[in-house]
């Protein structure tokens, strides 16, 4: 799993930036990344951005720290890796942004901290409610494409004791049932109805008014709905019910979903519950039908071929993703060179007359901040920089927003072949966990 948190710089921001690159902290600067800046004249470009835009924001940055669990199997190298997909999504290319992996506490944890003035537009990061549960979200889902644990929305907003999270991550909190229960039963209810009954035939007592209210059998008190989260409201399941038809965007899955197979030998809820238990047999028969029928539409006959599939289509994911990944670097490139050209134009003039100057100490003195700006630009442009690019800076924009539509495109593409992939994984863990269930069947019957 991964806990984000993210506050706004108003003064000290070259203090966060030395804090976020110290070596000590970084592996002696090894995980440390930066997009259209030098991480060490950052403090310096992210001031130069805002005044180019004559921005007013009070806010110089954003600081967003993302941290890992102990428990989760993750190498520093992953976790950087991981930091800089959330920035590039979070950021989109318009902001200059620094990402250090600091391993020097208990746990792995990442640094993002960007301008709060796009370098693209001048606009202003939005930060409230909704853009930072777009953070949380992202996030979660990163570490959900990496095998990493999720703490549920719930616990993040709620906050729950440690006691409590482990108790969901067992599937022994009643509320952490509740919700399993019912995002089941929205998957396979047709209408309100049709939801009642199989949260019914899952154990649960059911009262309306109000508040919608289940509570297990074993347990003393109703639960409100609406106290798990916003929803499992009755307003939000009823629209859940209604739109879940909307959830694939696969025409084909669309009309043959297929749900996981439960492993009811080592199910908690399983063993808890006899409802729950029945509910699940039912629910495995119906869905290794589906199973089975979707891989007799896609031609494949054994074990073997499904394996086979899902080798294709994963390699056939990894080039999509690879074909992105090289978009990204060409449009951080460009939009580096993009941002150093525009520097080297706004302070030549100034650095050919500090050069020039009588009193080179004192006129550096006095424009300390914009000859780094310049030199540090012009390092990075090179020899083979041609000063007619200063006058055409605009075909280097134009450039930059086609590569980024075409990027766009890319990662459609890319979501879909993620959703084959996922399908058949799924296939896969199904047919995998009902041959083990089969066996289990046919074991006890020969006991008996």
């Amino acid at each position: 799993m991964a806990v984000t948190k993210i506050h706004p710089i108003k003064s000290t921001l070259k203090y966060a930036l030395d804090y976020i690159l110290n070596a000590d902290k970084t592996d002696h600067e090894i995980l440390i990344s930066s997009h259209a800046c030098g991480h060490q004249t950052a403090y310096l470009e992210f001031e130069n951005t805002k005044n180019s835009w004559n921005s007013s924001v009070k806010n110089l940055a954003r600081h967003l720290i993302q941290s890992f669990d102990p428990e989760d199997d993750i190498t520093p190298e992953v976790a950087h890796e991981i930091g800089l997909k959330l920035a590039g999504e979070l950021l989109n290319n318009k902001y200059e942004f620094v990402i250090s992996t600091h391993v020097d506490k208990g746990h792995i944890h990442n640094h993002i901290l960007w301008n709060n003035v796009s370098y693209e537009d001048g606009k202003a990061y939005i930060s409230n409610k909704r853009t930072y549960r777009k953070i949380r979200e992202a996030s979660d889902n990163l570490c959900l494409e990496y095998n990493l644990h999720v703490i549920d929305e719930e616990s993040k907003i709620n906050g729950k004791s440690y006691k409590e999270f482990q108790e969901t991550k067992k599937g022994t909190s009643w509320k952490s049932q509740l919700k399993y229960a019912i995002d089941n039963a929205i998957k396979r209810a047709n209408d309100w109805e049709e939801f009642l009954r199989i949260m019914q035939q899952m154990g649960y007592e059911i009262k309306e008014g109000k508040y919608l209210s289940f509570r297990a059998k074993e347990q003393n008190r109703f639960t409100r709905s609406k106290t798990i989260g916003d929803y499992y409201t009755e307003e939000k399941i009823k629209e859940r019910i209604a739109n879940r038809q909307k959830e694939h965007s696969d025409k084909y899955y669309k009309e043959l979903p297929v749900e996981k197979i439960i492993d009811i030998k080592n199910n908690e809820k399983a063993k808890t519950f006899k409802g729950y238990e029945i509910w699940a047999k039912q629910h495995n028969l119906k869905n290794i039908a589906k199973t089975l029928k979707i891989m007799n539409e896609l031609n494949i006959v054994t074990v073997d071929d499904l394996y086979k599939s899902l080798k294709e289509q994963n390699m056939d994911l990894t080039l999509q993703s690879r074909k992105i990944k090289d978009i990204e670097n060409k449009i951080n490139q460009l939009a580096k060179r993009g941002k150093d050209l525009q520097t080297y134009k706004n302070y030549y003039e100034l650095y050919k007359y500090y050069q020039n100057s009588s009193d080179k100490g004192e006129y550096y003195r006095a424009n300390t901040d914009k000859i780094i700006l310049f030199e540090a630009a012009k390092n990075a442009l090179g020899d083979s920089f041609d000063l007619y690019e200063l006058e055409d800076i605009s075909t280097l924009k134009n450039e930059l927003q086609n590569l980024k539509n075409i990027k766009d495109k890319e990662i459609e593409k890319y979501k879909k072949q993620k959703n084959k992939v996922s399908e058949l994984n799924l296939l896969r863990t199904n047919l995998e966990t009902y041959m083990e269930w089969k066996g289990q069947i046919i074991e006890e019957t020969r006991e008996h």
